[in-house]
């Protein structure tokens, strides 16, 4: 594990603990969902990888804040990020993710709904012990979160450009990891211009992360990822990979895209085809020399930001990883 997400993983999952606290029934499923608590009601850390509070805490950290004082923040952060993946997967229709049951799957869509805006409310809680400021900034990068997943929802029902994509994921995914650094600057007092510096660096970052998930989405291990392998295509998501092929495409194999996609459902043996066009036009190489792309500007943006020398191979360790994660 990546010492950067280690760091102060102990004091977050107490966190979580803390803020999910409740005797109802239907906190108990949001413990479970978050990873934090079994279904007897017994501590457990299934919580992912908590890469979002853990930049809030790492960046306050490095930047002469005490990390408690952001743990707020951090909290409030992933618990509008577990949000999103309540309703995200009753609007995918997933029913498995890291392995288990999603919430709509285990508990039906209207306590999923419940559950998801449980946690949305108990993130501006949390989040509004850390002043305006830090709720202003949630609450933004929650707006452009939300906008991204309708835009995401919207690419189903046609072919986009590159273009079009990077600025639905610089919402989707990007709006939530920008969030992360600049609270963990804010936490620290940091002026405007370490803030700016920090938001890039987090959009850099977000690319990174979307493309190279996209990349699992098709290719990924089914038995690491915890989804089959080219379920996004499937779902007919415009995932990188997708649009890059549509992009580099000819007339003919264009045709057939379309074609594949208009069918509901998606067969197999079309999922197989649209795979094999995507490797036949390199499009695996495209999407990891996007990852470096954007990493490069990631590492680009440290230069600016006073980290300590351990920080900085933390950070450089993360980016690292991200480049070339599996799951």
């Amino acid at each position: 594990m990546i010492s950067l997400l280690e760091r102060n993983r102990i004091a977050l999952l107490d966190a979580l603990g803390e803020a999910l606290a409740g005797q109802s029934p239907l906190f108990a499923i949001v413990r479970r969902h978050v990873g934090i608590e079994d279904e007897s009601g017994a501590r457990l850390d299934v919580a992912g990888k908590l890469l979002r509070p853990s930049l809030v805490l790492f960046v306050a950290e490095e930047l002469g804040a005490r990390p408690e004082h952001a743990l707020p923040a951090a909290v409030g952060l992933e618990l509008v990020h577990n949000f999103s993946l309540v309703h995200d997967d009753i609007q995918d229709r997933d029913r498995t993710r890291r392995g288990r049951p999603t919430l709509w799957a285990a508990h039906g869509e209207a306590e999923a709904i419940n559950a998801g805006d449980l946690l949305y409310a108990i993130a501006f809680r949390e989040i509004a012990r850390c002043g305006g400021g830090a709720v202003a900034c949630l609450a933004e990068a929650t707006i452009d979160m939300i906008e991204g997943q309708s835009l995401d929802l919207s690419f189903e029902q046609r072919f986009v450009t590159i273009d079009e994509y990077m600025a639905m994921i610089d919402r989707k995914t990007g709006a939530l990891l920008r969030c992360a650094f600049e609270l963990g600057a804010m936490a620290a007092g940091a002026d405007d211009g370490a803030r700016r510096v920090l938001r890039d660096l987090g959009m850099a970052v977000g690319r990174a992360f979307q493309i190279q998930d996209d990349v699992l989405g098709i290719w990924g291990d089914g038995g690491v990822v915890g989804k089959p392998q080219g379920s996004d295509i499937v779902r007919r998501k415009k995932s990188f990979p997708v649009a890059s092929a549509f992009a580099l495409a000819g007339p003919a194999d264009k045709n057939r895209l379309e074609e594949i996609y208009r069918k509901e459902p998606v067969a197999e043996t079309d999922v197989r085809w649209v795979i094999l066009l995507m490797e036949r036009l390199d499009v695996p190489a495209a999407a990891a020399g996007a990852v470096r792309e954007h990493l490069a500007q990631a590492a680009g943006s440290l230069g600016h930001i006073p980290l300590s020398g351990g920080g900085r191979g933390e950070i450089d360790a993360l980016i690292e990883y991200l480049a070339g994660r599996t799951k």
